[in-house]
């Protein structure tokens, strides 16, 4: 725990093992940046706590939500919509960690991760980016595949009803899904910052969406995204190899 900042990031922890609770007070004594301002083992707490600190970021543990986080995680927002949602999934369910994003959760992280990017997680999402652990990206990119796969056996019209993106709109498009913010991207491939903006407009409007997170869950249901892609081998000076 540290000092009272302007810059520095009040965090609420929610999580259901005091071992980790422990653990996480330990991580974050020396952060500067980061002011563990309360934490808990049970959901009303939290909303309480919510309440009371008015945090940036909430860590989630979505084992105390019993698998339905549907519920808590809009209350939440409700009371303080300001805030920032980070769910922390014990495993890589793809149901549950959709669930969790479509309730309003901007970063799913995995209990398996290390403490670094647990971190890296939670300044992202206070800088307004998007985090997705790398395991279940791909593991709800797949998903989304195949599903796009079984019902392409049934129905052509999913190959031809979805928008249209062009290779640059894919190319911004995954990188964003993939949590990277517009300098970001703009960096990774190359072009501007006002291009990256312009192009995610583009593609907001398309897939009619109008934030980040929304295009995360709905992009890879088109299957926008080449399977080398998917699985990270994108390379910045030839994204089409």
């Amino acid at each position: 725990m540290t000092g009272d900042s302007q810059n520095t990031i009040r965090l609420v922890v929610a999580e259901s093992f005091e071992l980790m609770r422990m653990g996480l007070r330990s991580l974050l004594h020396d952060q500067v940046a980061i002011n563990l301002v309360a934490e808990t083992h049970c959901i009303e707490e939290m909303l309480d706590l919510v309440l009371q600190h008015k945090p940036d970021v909430v860590l989630f543990d979505l084992q105390l939500a019993d698998g339905n986080c549907a519920d808590h995680i809009p209350k939440l927002l409700n009371m303080h919509p300001q805030c920032k949602v980070l769910a922390v999934s014990p495993n890589t369910d793809k149901d549950i960690c959709l669930q969790a994003f479509r309730s309003g959760a901007v970063g799913i992280v995995n209990k398996h991760d290390s403490s670094e990017l647990l971190l890296k997680a939670i300044f992202s999402i206070h800088d307004g980016q998007v985090w997705f652990d790398r395991q279940i990206t791909k593991l709800l990119l797949r998903n989304q595949q195949g599903n796009g796969d079984d019902s392409d056996k049934g129905n052509d019209v999913s190959k031809t009803s979805h928008p249209r993106l062009s290779e640059s709109e894919r190319q911004v498009a995954y990188l964003a899904c993939r949590g990277l913010s517009a300098k970001e991207i703009s960096a990774h491939l190359l072009i501007t910052e006002k291009t990256v903006r312009n192009q995610l407009s583009i593609v907001y409007k398309k897939i009619g969406v109008k934030k980040q997170v929304e295009l995360c869950i709905k992009a890879p249901s088109y299957n926008y995204f080449k399977v080398s892609y998917m699985f990270g081998i994108f390379d910045s000076n030839n994204p089409k190899k």
